[in-house]
């Protein structure tokens, strides 16, 4: 099915054993797509897996704040300092919640160095102009943290542990019986990378961008040392061996709420919209809720998630699916998800139970795409509510080379694969299954958009025939995959943010004049000033391949 597609015609709820209906059924199953470039959907949407010492009682503590904050609902002080999300104005990322969520942080108060500098650039005038490249503005060699999360592929199997061995290759050993999950190329906190200076010194490339932000981070003015600013976006590159929790990124209002009432769960006040750009020929992922006749058809063939669902919102639904009366689709689906996020254990496990009875005695052949993820969910989360979400959402298998994008308040989970992610700085992360960390369901429920639209899966825009440009509809971030043979050369042009670059395949150099000149062999990584330009040449017989991150100048 094209991802452009609207809602299928209505269909009718056979039989889930009748050929038509499961043939019919696993078609919708997955959406594989392997068309060519589709300029992004601006009504479109990884993750903050660390290991924090967030505790079962600071959980407690986290409800009895909300109660607290149920009261504050029902009698808000009045005064400029209280503002309902309702009043807020929209943006780009659809970042308004008009289902109970009250902000009372003021933006202009909170200090979000990431979205400082995109607020500099955006007020920019003029194009980039190119700078004399010195010692001082130089490209700069990086060494980048790995997470060992859980759900990573095992020592040399994943991608990440490779490239951190490059980067690293007398100080990192690949461990075989470790996970590595996520490299981190950025400014975070919870994955710096750092920057050795010709001294042999190292520094944090915080620190580095923060002593001229004029000329590292391209911000008119700030040549003194300033804590202000920081990079607008993180880039990652991902190795996923089983499921992502359920999970969805706040937007920018909810984010500062979210920091500054429990900052210990979510460690910053920036938005987390994100792209995800296919680096395997297996990459599978949870994005976005079904249709509604699609979800209607699973309360009907899939009894036991049926079960879970409050009987008043399962009736409304199955009313919408047969085209027998009208709901507002957001109300609708947030009742559904809501009543069944709040299932009693004892009501989930029984059904689950039933449930996997029921598929695991189905001949392989018999079974649909959704019916193969939903097994595989089980074994690797037992007894998780999270199992029943492929009924509840989009199931996507990507291509090498296809990407899509995930704004803030769209609930997805990564199931495996290795990609290249890119996003606005930060770490921020509300989850609600498949995981064994906290589970905030009051706010997650609350913070979706409750759309029912396949992601828009796009193959980039090509500039021209050795570059691709991957670019969201948000201003923090973009990507770039420059693709060269041997003895090519290209030229990096000067942008007005700042850039990291990262070698995917192959080996090349990068050369800035007599100044500069780096080997970009697999897995390397460099940092690279605004407004300054580099000259790539591959150098392998294989070529190279690299990817360049940067804030979204196509938007600036």
């Amino acid at each position: 099915m094209s991802p452009n597609t609207s809602a299928p015609p209505f269909m009718s709820f056979n039989n889930p054993n009748s050929g038509a209906a499961a043939q019919s059924q696993d078609d919708k199953d997955v959406r594989r797509v392997k068309g060519s470039f589709t300029a992004p959907n601006l009504d479109g949407m990884f993750d903050q897996e660390y290991d924090d010492q967030f505790t079962w009682s600071s959980a407690h503590k986290l409800k009895k704040l909300r109660k607290v904050s149920e009261t504050f609902r029902s009698s808000p002080p009045s005064g400029p300092a209280t503002a309902l999300l309702e009043s807020l104005p929209p943006s780009i990322d659809d970042e308004i919640d008009n289902f109970g969520i009250i902000n009372t942080v003021d933006l202009s108060l909170i200090h979000n160095a990431a979205a400082n500098a995109l607020t500099a650039l955006e007020a920019k005038k003029q194009e980039s102009i190119q700078k004399e490249i010195t010692s001082e503005n130089c490209l700069r060699r990086l060494e980048c943290t790995a997470q060992n999360y859980g759900w990573g592929k095992m020592g040399s199997s994943a991608l990440v542990s490779r490239m951190k061995k490059s980067q690293s290759p007398s100080t990192f050993d690949i461990e075989e019986e470790q996970p590595y999950a996520e490299l981190w190329i950025g400014t975070h906190p919870n994955g710096m990378s750092e920057i050795a200076l010709e001294s042999g010194e190292k520094i944090t490339l915080l620190d580095y961008v923060r002593r001229s932000p004029e000329q590292h981070l391209g911000v008119d003015g700030a040549t003194s040392p300033s804590d202000e600013y920081d990079l607008t976006f993180l880039f990652k590159v991902l190795s996923i061996n089983k499921v992502l929790s359920i999970q969805a990124h706040p937007d920018k209002h909810l984010a500062a709420q979210l920091h500054t009432d429990f900052p210990k769960l979510y460690k910053d006040p920036n938005h987390k919209p994100e792209m995800a750009v296919a680096l395997t020929d297996d990459f599978e992922a949870m994005s976005g809720f079904r249709n509604v006749i699609e979800i209607g058809q699973h309360l009907q063939d899939y009894p036991e998630f049926a079960n879970l669902i409050e009987a008043g919102a399962r009736n409304d639904l199955l009313k919408a699916a047969h085209q027998k009366q009208y709901f507002p689709p957001r109300r609708l689906f947030q009742r559904v998800f809501k009543s069944y996020m709040e299932a009693a254990d004892d009501v989930i496990q029984s059904n689950l139970t039933a449930m996997l009875t029921r598929l695991s005695a189905k001949d392989s052949i018999e079974l649909t795409s959704t019916e193969e993820l939903i097994l595989r969910l089980a074994d690797q989360f037992p007894g998780d509510c999270g199992i029943f979400a492929p009924l509840l959402f989009n199931h996507l298998k990507l291509n090498k080379g296809d990407a899509f994008y995930i704004g803030a308040n769209e609930p997805h989970a990564y199931i495996q694969g290795e990609i290249l992610e890119c996003m606005a700085c930060s770490d921020n992360v509300v989850r609600a299954g498949l995981t064994p960390k906290l589970k905030d369901v009051d706010t997650l429920v609350k913070m979706l958009t409750y759309k029912s639209t396949l992601p828009n899966i796009t193959r980039g825009v090509a500039v021209d025939e050795n570059c691709t440009l991957f670019a969201p509809p948000v201003k923090d971030f973009a990507m770039e995959v420059l693709t060269l043979e041997k003895g090519e050369t290209y030229q990096l042009q000067p942008v007005l943010s700042p850039s990291v670059l990262l070698t995917l395949d192959g080996s090349g150099t990068l050369v800035q004049g007599l100044v500069q000149s780096l080997d970009m062999d697999f897995g390397k990584a460099a940092f690279m000033s605004a407004n300054t330009m580099a000259t790539v040449t591959a150098t392998s017989d294989e070529g190279v391949k690299i990817v360049r991150a940067m804030s979204n100048v196509q938007l600036l």
